[in-house]
């Protein structure tokens, strides 16, 4: 049986990383922002107060045990729960990632912290940085991203900026954009995203929606060819994220209850994202599924035809 983690969940099938081993260093749901479009779920602590929620240690030690049991993955991510910037001990989480593993890391963030110095030298030791930028006016982002009180749109892109600055050099820059229609899908909110991308100097642009249940039930996702149209605004042209591409698993194996539900509960996944990234056999995985639904341990959310099941 597969050990239970509380911090380290995955490999999970990401469209943009392959196969991604999550590490979350937050309670749930822990936030500066409440996103409308979050796969987690509404924020229950809106906060902009850095702090350890857990001891560094006690998250190493976990990753110490899943190398040391062979597993396998393609990049360790800081995600999960919330904005791991509010994380104090992140610098030392980092660098202990790239002590015990060879793989690299990546740092996915919503980036309205940068405006903290210690925030912006920890995140520096990240391979990869994919902050968020959905709104270019304070209107637009109160609408979208719901930040907690005293958080402003021009506070978030001073930080933001200072950061892409500072990091240049440093590894890549990817920008997630997510767009949300009727709120900020619209030609002029388009050309200024696009302007400010191009005045960040980041790596790549990369358009995102709804492919999983939001927040807001109401938030549905873009048509691609809208979204493809909409990435010929930025220069270079912006990735539509696509499906999941990641190196296949060497062997299909065994899925325990304990280890789904442990993985659920720190994502939002379909049947085919466990079959590809756990590499689960999917006659299995389908009937435990079940059962658990019918146990009501996990629930189940459809989206466009789509079944994702979670905690």
């Amino acid at each position: 049986m597969a050990a239970s983690y509380k911090h380290i969940f995955g490999p999970v099938a990401s469209r943009r990383l392959g196969r991604s081993l999550g590490i979350d260093l937050l309670p749930f749901k822990t936030c500066t922002l409440d996103c409308v479009y979050c796969e987690c779920g509404r924020t229950t602590d809106l906060t902009k107060q850095r702090r350890d929620f857990f001891s560094p240690e006690e998250v190493l030690t976990e990753l110490k045990d899943w190398k040391e049991a062979g597993n396998e993955a393609d990049i360790v991510t800081l995600a999960g729960s919330g904005e791991p910037l509010l994380a104090l001990s992140l610098e030392k989480i980092i660098k202990g990632i790239k002590e015990i593993t060879n793989l690299p890391c990546c740092l996915i963030t919503n980036g309205t912290l940068f405006t903290d110095p210690s925030a912006r030298k920890a995140a520096m030791l990240a391979d990869i940085v994919m902050p968020s930028l959905d709104a270019a006016d304070e209107a637009t982002f109160k609408a979208v991203n719901r930040p907690v009180e005293g958080l402003s749109f021009a506070e978030y892109l001073e930080g933001l900026e200072l950061f892409c600055r500072e990091y240049k050099g440093h590894g890549k820059i990817y920008l997630e954009i997510f767009l949300v229609p009727g709120v900020n899908d619209n030609e002029d909110q388009i050309k200024a995203l696009s302007l400010l991308s191009r005045s960040l100097h980041v790596d790549s642009v990369q358009l995102n929606t709804a492919v999983r249940p939001p927040a807001d039930k109401d938030v549905r996702p873009i048509p691609r060819e809208e979204m493809e149209e909409w990435a010929r605004y930025f220069i270079p042209r912006a990735e539509v994220i696509a499906s999941y591409h990641g190196s296949p698993l060497k062997e299909r194996r065994a899925v325990s209850e304990e280890e789904l539900l442990e993985t659920l509960s720190h994502r939002v996944m379909s049947l085919e994202d466990l079959v590809e990234a756990k590499g689960y056999p999917l006659p299995e995985t389908e009937a435990l599924l079940k059962k658990l639904l019918e146990k009501s341990l996990i629930r189940r959310r459809t989206q466009d035809g789509k079944d994702f099941y979670y905690v």
